[in-house]
């Protein structure tokens, strides 16, 4: 599964990336507006780690965008940033954000999170395909009673029409 990374410092680019590399395809950007970019494109990552504070567009902002779009709504976003406070975190979870992490970080916490993460975008995988499955289902069923209703009504007409013959 793609992971985007989006953090302005290299250095913890690089941490984050060695952290998460061995179960997550990672893409990364420098800045806010290059994840956004990222996001929008057709194969986008369903799972995203995005700092607060980035050049172009923050964290909050991009996570805004995100779930303005109906093509990036369902995106896993981890907030990761210095900024510890109560005001903060509700500030970073009303933009959008499903989780948030403050630095520094433990990096278990952090990977626990990234799977927890893994796990709702699989299972909204689930959920969408099995309600593409009804919906297909739904629509045979129609047919099948279109096809049902129609055969009945031909059935109806022929036995109309021996009647008819037999009673003149």
């Amino acid at each position: 599964m793609k992971l985007l990374i989006a953090e302005d410092d290299a250095f913890f680019r690089k941490i984050l990336r060695q952290l998460l590399s061995t179960e997550f395809e990672i893409i990364t950007a420098e800045d806010g507006t290059a994840a956004w970019n990222l996001l929008r494109q057709n194969e986008w990552p369903l799972l995203a780690i995005l700092d607060w504070v980035m050049p172009g567009m923050s964290g909050p902002q991009v996570c805004r965008e995100a779930r303005a779009s109906a093509a990036t709504a369902e995106t896993y976003i981890i907030l990761l940033t210095g900024r510890n406070s109560a005001a903060d975190i509700v500030a970073g979870l009303h933009a959008g954000a499903d989780d948030y992490v403050t630095k520094p970080f433990e990096a278990e916490e952090l990977r626990a999170r990234v799977r927890l993460g893994r796990r709702v975008v699989e299972l909204q995988m689930t959920v969408k395909a099995q309600s593409a499955s009804l919906r297909e289902m739904r629509q045979r069923g129609k047919t099948v009673q279109a096809d049902f209703d129609l055969a009945s009504s031909h059935r109806r007409a022929l036995q109309e029409s021996r009647s008819s013959r037999f009673s003149r």
